[in-house]
């Protein structure tokens, strides 16, 4: 992507301070996460016993429509803003009207086609909400400028408390309509608030801290735009293919077995992907720039990789096993007797939440090494094996099919895309992946040994308790067992990030 000449060039850091600034940044986007992520979970624990699950089947419909239609996230242009290293007028310009326009497109788009969801007998529900959703996105689009030009720098604290602060204010008005004879629009009221408050945080923020961005003359730039579009289209189609994967399973199974059917399958997908959830809001946003920054130097590329492999399944393989182990329970529990049916889904889904963040290490990988398009083609296929696979599937055994049929084909697209980049990427996947998988199954053996000892008729706190406690008492003392230098060195790199160190290696 050409580089425009400008009089203030976006400074490109030291390599340790690049290091040190990613670091710090993903730390911050990981607390944020942990926050929202952890109050949302506890605000949709209380949340779920108002709620009935068809409630939670037409929103997770209605995403997939909404994620269907958006424009915006189709051409990234966030990644594509990233690819350059200049600040001017007609960088932030061009983004700024490329932005909006994807971002009203794809309003006039969700509102051309409700007429024909409407007629192929889709609830009315449904529709309101996608065209709420993809307002929301149009008014984003405003402001979108500014949280990109913080992001291509690395700068994750600011939206991060921006959102850590806007995530519980904006269940007040769910809990309002759930507590009226609003329950069915709760779920929408919550997102729309988070949105709203959102964006008035950036924009404060923009007024007070980025208004060198304001001084500037912006202009639209053509050759740019199309450089910009160029590459984000390729990028997001990717990210908006990989994104449909993860949602075509809620229209095939909404449509074939309707929205209740639905409410229990995604709810218990929702479960299954907390650990994929934080991770991936890593991955999202800082794996992919410092993957760009780094893209020149191969070792250190391959180092950081492998890091953020390791770090993930590591976090994702003990907080799976504790699920899994304390299903039978957990569900309960926390949800209420009336989600116990979505019991044998989460066990099944949960193995999602460790493919998934191996997944998104490599697209991470491909778009910050400037090879998006393999997203596209890696993407596209496992949506073609999710379709061919899942459909049949939930013919056959509803719910339960599509649960497996998503395993199915996130595994399959898992070993195509390793077997593509087996040369370039140099990873040992036997220590990599190979000892949290051994350290796994000798948590499992642990557990199995102390069920036996310690039997049933536990309070459904205290059974989730010692699961829960096994499953990452076990792994962790597995992995340490399996590679105590290897643990030992990961563990004090992420130290000495935090103590402003920088990296071990730069």
């Amino acid at each position: 992507m050409p580089t425009p000449h400008s009089p203030h060039p976006h400074p490109n850091p030291p390599p340790a301070l690049l290091a040190t600034r990613a670091v710090r940044g993903s730390l911050w986007v990981v607390a944020s996460s942990y926050w929202t992520i952890g109050f949302g979970f506890l605000a949709n624990m209380l949340l779920m016993r108002l709620l009935s699950p068809d409630v939670y089947g037409e929103f997770a419909l209605a995403m997939f429509f909404f994620s269907l239609f958006q424009v915006r996230s189709k051409i990234a242009l966030n990644y594509a803003f990233a690819q350059q290293r200049a600040i001017t007028g007609e960088t932030v310009g061009t983004l700024f009207v490329l932005d909006v326009l994807a971002g009203w497109g794809g309003v006039l788009l969700a509102f051309s086609v409700a007429p024909l969801l409407r007629w192929l007998g889709y609830p009315a529900a449904v529709i309101e909400i996608m065209l709420v959703l993809t307002i929301l996105s149009g008014i984003e689009s405003l402001l979108g400028v500014f949280q990109i030009v913080l992001e291509s720098d690395l700068h994750f604290k600011p939206i991060s408390i921006i959102n850590g602060i806007a995530m519980p204010l904006s269940y007040i008005p769910a809990f309002v309509c759930a507590f009226t004879d609003l329950k069915r629009y709760s779920i929408l009221a919550q997102s729309t608030s988070f949105t709203l408050l959102s964006l008035i945080g950036i924009g404060l923020y923009a007024l007070y801290t980025q208004r060198h961005l304001l001084r500037l003359r912006w202009r639209y730039q053509s050759t740019l735009a199309v450089a910009y579009l160029r590459f984000g289209m390729t990028s997001g189609l990717g990210q908006a293919i990989a994104g449909l994967t993860t949602q075509v399973d809620n229209m095939i199974l909404g449509t074939i077995a309707g929205t209740v059917h639905l409410g229990y399958y995604d709810r218990a997908y929702r479960v299954a992907q907390w650990p994929a959830l934080l991770l991936s809001a890593v991955l999202g946003r800082a794996a992919i720039f410092t993957y760009s920054q780094l893209r020149d130097d191969v070792i250190r590329l391959q180092r950081a990789v492998t890091r953020v492999l390791w770090g993930s399944l590591h976090l994702a393989v003990p907080v799976a096993l504790a699920v899994m182990l304390s299903a039978n329970e957990l569900v309960p529990l926390l949800f209420g007797a009336q989600w116990e049916p979505a019991i044998p889904l989460l066990r099944v889904l949960i193995l999602l939440a460790v493919i998934r963040p191996v997944w998104d290490n490599l697209s991470a990988w491909f778009i910050g090494s400037g090879e998006p398009q393999r997203v596209v083609a890696l993407s596209a296929i496992q949506l073609l094996l999710l379709v061919l696979i899942g459909t049949p599937l939930t013919l056959m055994g509803g719910e339960f099919g599509m649960a497996i049929g998503a395993v199915i084909a996130a595994g399959c697209s898992l070993l195509i895309a390793y077997w593509q980049v087996r040369r370039q990427l140099v990873v040992d996947l036997r220590q990599v992946l190979g000892n949290p998988l051994l350290a796994a199954l000798g948590t499992l053996l642990i557990f199995w040994l102390l069920d036996r000892l310690v039997g049933s008729g536990q309070p459904l706190w205290l059974a989730v308790g010692w699961k829960a406690g096994v499953a990452f008492g076990g792994f962790f003392c597995w992995a340490y067992v399996l590679q105590p230098a290897l643990f030992r060195r990961q563990i004090g790199e992420v130290w000495r990030a935090i103590r402003g160190k920088g990296e071990r290696d730069a």
